[in-house]
């Protein structure tokens, strides 16, 4: 990570004083990345800003933006009523971890939530997750759950398949295996950002999965278990190129960030462990090559988690299952679509 991230400059565009801070209780400081984001920011704001949890602030960080992210921000900015809404601008952009470390930078708040500029929250998210974080001072961070949106506005079911993650110590090693913690869903206390240095700029993605590791290696994780908030799927995310793009970035970035923690722990890990905790994540990545028909790459990672002893018989299931004469005979009889 580089030295300081926390402390790069930024410019303030617009805002007002910090609103009073919700009775009894800490105060929120809510962090919105915005990117080329002027199509849905207003969405996305106008959902925290009808929580009944009122934060402190909304930091708005543009990441230099080429739309009218910045102008939409700043006149949001103005027609807030009993919460603040501060815009800072970055020039040049800084990617999605630069911006949320802008954001925390920038926070008068204990606790941070984070929202990105696509996304809403429901109805009494703050209040809950803030009641859940306030119930166990041992607690660092609280996630929730989440639900998938079409760009239809269709729900399309459950972030990760409707799984979540454990509460408790020992949560870092169940996200090692596998990441069930969306971005927007999480609050946590600004000191403990602060204290790991922000999101680790360094990562072209996986930069919050390594950041909720660090955090549940470092204080127990909290989780609300509701979907209180709406994930939208932008359709270029859904295109082919989108996705063998997001499959080599998982190869290049996310599987190292992973294989260094389980190094790094290794004392702490039995065998057992580590032999589940990389075959799930070979496993999925090896599954993920063949939706990409990247049949070659994604056999060797399939039987690499079968060596592991991970899920030999799922794993020989479903390579019969998606060997491509078997895909074409499926196509043939109309089960699968080509």
């Amino acid at each position: 990570m580089p030295p300081d991230p926390m402390r790069a400059a930024a410019t303030v565009m617009g805002g007002r004083p910090a609103a009073a801070a919700a009775p009894d209780g800490p105060r929120v400081t809510v962090v919105i990345p915005a990117r080329d984001a002027a199509g849905t920011l207003e969405r996305a704001l106008a959902s925290v800003l009808a929580q009944d949890w009122r934060p402190l602030e909304v930091v708005v960080v543009d990441d230099a933006s080429c739309d009218a992210t910045a102008a939409i921000a700043t006149r949001l900015a103005a027609t807030a009523e009993d919460v603040a809404v501060r815009v800072v601008r970055l020039d040049p952009a800084r990617g999605a971890a630069g911006a949320r470390n802008a954001g925390i930078a920038a926070a008068e708040g204990e606790i941070i939530a984070f929202q990105d500029a696509d996304d809403e929250w429901l109805p009494g998210k703050l209040t809950r997750q803030v009641a859940r974080l306030r119930a166990d001072p041992r607690i660092l961070f609280v996630a929730c759950g989440a639900r998938l949106v079409a760009a239809s506005g269709e729900d399309i079911g459950a972030l990760y398949d409707g799984q979540t993650p454990p509460e408790g110590a020992m949560a870092w090693r169940a996200l090692l295996a596998r990441n069930t913690i969306a971005t927007p869903s999480v609050i946590a206390w600004t000191r403990e950002l602060r204290a790991l240095g922000g999101f680790d700029t360094s990562l072209r993605i996986a930069e919050d999965q390594d950041m909720w590791i660090r955090l549940a290696m470092r204080g127990p994780l909290g989780y609300v278990d509701a979907p209180l908030v709406r994930v939208h799927v932008a359709a270029d995310s859904l295109s082919s190129i989108g996705q063998r793009r997001g499959y080599q970035d998982q190869l290049r970035f996310t599987l190292p960030m992973v294989q260094r923690y389980v190094a790094m722990k290794r004392s702490e890990l039995s065998a057992r462990e580590v032999r589940r905790i990389l075959g799930e994540r070979w496993g999925r990545l090896g599954r993920a090559a063949y939706t990409y028909r990247v049949y070659g790459a994604g056999l060797g990672m399939v039987l690499h988690a079968m060596l592991l002893g991970y899920r030999p018989f799922e794993n020989l299931l479903f390579l019969a299952s998606a060997a491509p004469p078997m895909r074409w005979l499926k196509r043939r009889i109309g089960i699968e679509r080509a």
